[in-house]
């Protein structure tokens, strides 16, 4: 199991943000905020946040609807984005790296555009360039119903069922089939605090999303890494979405052969192996 992440704190506002702090960190070394993925939470980060603690300010935090943060009545990319830059404004203090992965890459994104002097860089991985398009809703159905039932076998059941978003590293569909770091018995404590309000939202689309991310696409300067899987494998970036993100004046897109949507979960070695080279450039200049 990986190492606990630090004790929670609580950002006031509304809504409310939990969020991780390890303080510390080398001299001159720009803090990193880490952005999880839909349905998921801080503790996604586990296998990375103390690796990169070891040298940086490391700071995690449960997006709006998961986790410990509070629930709220809007869950459009521009209120996650607005998140990010309270995380920011109100806890980092100083310009920062943005890690953000799939969901939490566009939050980045976004971010990033709007308070370019907030931002160092950015590493995306895998971001979902499509998340304007609608959630099937049949297919989150029982997870939905099993979270809202506050019953622990009934939501055990259906994480046990729900299909991965990309093949696991042998091949495995379905969480139930899963050992090791998304396991179900894990993935389950991700899922039981999402606010079902949130996968209501997102069968529902979030057709503004789309100017949204073309319009950070075009305002972006910080240096970007993109960490991508492959797109047969369930990786989100596709040829269309790399064309798009080879708009952004300074990006570097890196694929991971064999991988599909979860990068750090599944391959964390080769995460932070891609990932440090980034950071000692952003270092040097």
């Amino acid at each position: 199991m990986p190492k606990r992440l630090p004790r929670a704190r609580t950002l006031k506002g509304e809504p409310k943000l939990a969020h991780y702090d390890s303080g510390g960190g080398a001299s001159g070394e720009p803090p990193i905020v880490l952005l999880h993925q839909s349905l998921a939470r801080s503790e996604d980060w586990e296998n990375i946040f103390p690796r990169l603690a070891t040298r940086y300010r490391a700071i995690a935090y449960d997006a709006r609807g998961h986790g410990k943060s509070g629930r709220a009545a809007d869950y459009s990319l521009r209120a996650f984005a607005d998140d990010t830059l309270r995380i920011l404004r109100e806890i980092a203090k100083e310009p920062s790296v943005l890690i953000g992965h799939s969901l939490g890459a566009l939050a980045a994104l976004v971010a990033a555009g709007d308070a370019p002097e907030l931002v160092r860089g950015l590493v995306l991985e895998d971001p979902a360039l499509g998340y304007p398009k609608p959630w099937i809703a049949a297919e989150y159905a029982p997870l939905r119903e099993g979270i809202a039932a506050q019953d622990p076998a009934v939501l055990l059941k259906a994480v046990s069922k729900q299909r991965l978003p990309s093949p696991g590293p042998r091949g495995e569909r379905t969480y139930g089939e899963l050992r090791g770091f998304y396991a179900a018995e894990r993935v389950v404590t991700y899922f039981r605090d999402v606010d079902p309000a949130f996968i209501d939202a997102r069968a529902a689309g979030d057709e503004p999303a789309a100017v949204l991310i073309s319009d950070a696409i075009a305002k972006v300067r910080a240096p970007v890494l993109v960490l991508a899987g492959e797109p047969r494998l369930g990786g989100a970036v596709d040829d269309p979405s790399e064309w798009r993100l080879k708009k952004l004046p300074d990006v570097t897109v890196k694929r991971f052969p064999g991988s599909g949507h979860l990068l750090h979960g599944f391959r964390p070695e080769q995460f932070i192996e891609n990932i440090e080279p980034f950071l000692r450039k952003l270092r040097e200049t």
